[in-house]
């Protein structure tokens, strides 16, 4: 298996390498023939392919999230600069146009010594590791650098273009706003590069692969700047060349250990505690760690039926995976040993349990009458005042004897002992929970309702399905509406609540067409308005979190 993985990778490296040979022979037929445009853009689908294909295997090998999201940054900048070169060269006639993509060479050129100084930063770095506040400020002046070039048409900083002549890359002259930019590139790729560098020593394997890539960048760098011929034929393109050499030295930080990459399970799994294996389907041996005991083929089956204990003291247990099946061996001796403990203990504890556990009944029992009584206790003062009013009417519907005056006021009886009722429910729920779903307090004002409705009263609500709020402010919302109804339900003629979502609050609104005077309410609310009779209350309650 470790022959066949090394394998693999050995053939992604031949795979990359003839891509690259197949990219720099675009490069020449393009030079040589006439068809300029086509080997052109071949070429440059062949290295955004690469940069693709590089950056997915970053997001399937590297562990740390910022280091992957680092990395990713890098070949999308990458790609973009491709992108962006491609369409200057080879689809752009418009001279402002091609003049403006020019521009935007150095987005990439800008952003990319900045990323390969922050991933030099996070290499080595445990996965909770955060770049300091002054490494993310710097940003800021290359975004500003950024825009410097982008708006080099308003002040000709940086590049300067002669009177009279076309304002393209074929005639310009460099500003001190060139000078200012390049300097920031090779200041974040030198410190980038020195840190790499400073970290490789850390490494356990490969160290030098990083110190080849840096060396042979600044090579080719002081190469091309010194203008020597073959190298610019060679290599003449600085920026497919550069972009290879930045996904090199990455890459070689992933090889010699630097980044941390989702691999080498073999070994982990070798030099684990657990005694393990992994097998086929057929019972053959994949992965085997160091400290497993030897297990014949007949006695693998019978662990996939039942749990098999070796000796008296291992078990060993079988499951199912992909492929094949993993075993493993506990050492149950002290369980054992534990269970004859446990076992003597059970018999010592049975001959007292029976008067502790009568004990424990009798406290139990107290203590429940003792909650029912506070429970009572509790709800009896929380609705006095409606206990005494349920008192009244039916002392006066014994008085009545008007039938219509009895039947509203048996209306009214049962408006008030629903709300004793459904009040006394939210007073348990509370003491089970903070939190209860908006359709209880749903259900305690359709039942209100279905009294109100006795009294030729028309009756709505709306309420929001799934959400949760806390019982206290159900209690409030319930106290305000039975409130307000006992005062004007003779001169009611109709009731509609809502409860709305409004970002991390929930609206409760209450309008209520009466005659009646209820500004005495106002204070209880956040709004209180009223419009041809029709009464409006408004108060927002707290969204509920996690319970």
């Amino acid at each position: 298996m470790k022959k066949k993985k090394e394998s693999s990778e050995q053939l992604n490296i031949v795979i990359f390498l003839l891509l690259v040979i197949a990219a720099l022979v675009c490069r020449w037929l393009g030079k040589m023939s006439a068809g300029r445009i086509f080997f052109g853009t071949l070429r440059t689908v062949i290295y955004i392919g690469l940069y693709i294909g590089w950056a997915i295997s970053i997001h399937k090998r590297v562990i740390q999230k910022s280091v992957r999201n680092t990395l990713l940054l890098v070949a999308g900048l990458m790609v973009f600069w491709f992108v962006v070169r491609t369409t200057k060269y080879f689809f752009t006639y418009d001279l402002q146009i091609s003049r403006y993509l020019w521009y935007c060479y150095y987005i990439p050129m800008l952003f990319i010594p900045l990323t390969a100084l922050q991933a030099a930063f996070l290499l080595g770095q445990p996965e909770e590791y955060r770049l300091p506040g002054w490494l993310k400020g710097l940003c800021i002046p290359t975004g500003i650098l950024s825009i410097f070039v982008l708006t080099n048409d308003l002040h000709q900083l940086v590049f300067a273009f002669p009177e009279g002549a076309a304002w393209s890359d074929s005639s310009y002259t460099y500003g001190w706003g060139y000078y200012t930019v390049i300097l920031w590139e090779i200041v974040c790729a030198l410190i980038g590069f020195l840190l790499m560098l400073y970290k490789c020593r850390h490494s356990r394997k490969k160290k030098y692969l990083p110190l080849i890539g840096i060396s042979a960048t600044v090579l080719y760098a002081a190469i091309y700047v010194s203008g020597v011929e073959w190298m610019k034929k060679i290599g003449g393109d600085i920026t497919a060349v550069l972009c290879l050499f930045f996904v090199g030295i990455l890459e070689s930080c992933v090889r010699c250990g630097l980044i941390q990459t989702n691999t080498g399970y073999e070994r982990l799994f070798e030099v684990c505690a657990l005694g393990a294996k992994i097998t086929d389907q057929d019972y053959n041996v994949c992965y085997t760690s160091s400290n497993a005991m030897p297990l014949s083929k007949k006695i693998m089956k019978e662990a996939m039926e039942k749990e098999v204990v070796i000796d008296k003291k291992t078990l060993i247990q079988n499951r199912d995976i992909p492929g094949g099946h993993v075993l493993w061996q506990e050492d149950i001796e002290d369980i054992i040993q534990l269970l004859e403990r446990l076992e003597e203990n059970r018999k010592t504890i049975e001959e007292s349990n029976c008067i502790e556990q009568e004990n424990y009944q009798t406290k139990a029992a107290i203590n429940m009458l003792r909650e029912k009584n506070r429970l009572f206790d509790k709800l009896q003062t929380q609705t006095a005042k409606q206990i005494d009013l349920l008192n009244d009417l039916l002392r006066h519907y014994d008085e009545e004897e008007n039938q219509e005056k009895s039947r509203r006021l048996l209306a009214k009886i049962s408006l008030v002992g629903t709300y004793i009722k459904r009040r006394g429910n939210l007073e348990f729920i509370e003491e089970r929970s903070k939190i209860s779903d908006a359709a209880e307090l749903e259900a305690c004002i359709e039942e209100s309702f279905s009294s109100l409705r006795l009294m030729d009263i028309d009756c709505a609500c709306s309420f929001p399905t799934g959400e949760e709020i806390y019982v206290s402010d159900a209690v409030s919302m319930y106290q305000f509406f039975e409130t307000v109804v006992e005062k004007c339900v003779d001169t009611c003629n109709s009731l509609w609540i809502k409860l709305r979502s409004q970002g991390e609050k929930l609206l409760f609104c209450m309008e209520i067409e009466s005659k009646m005077d209820l500004t005495i309410f106002s204070k209880m609310v956040q709004s209180c308005t009223c419009e041809d009779g029709i009464w409006r209350f408004t108060f927002a309650v707290e969204k509920a979190g996690e319970p």
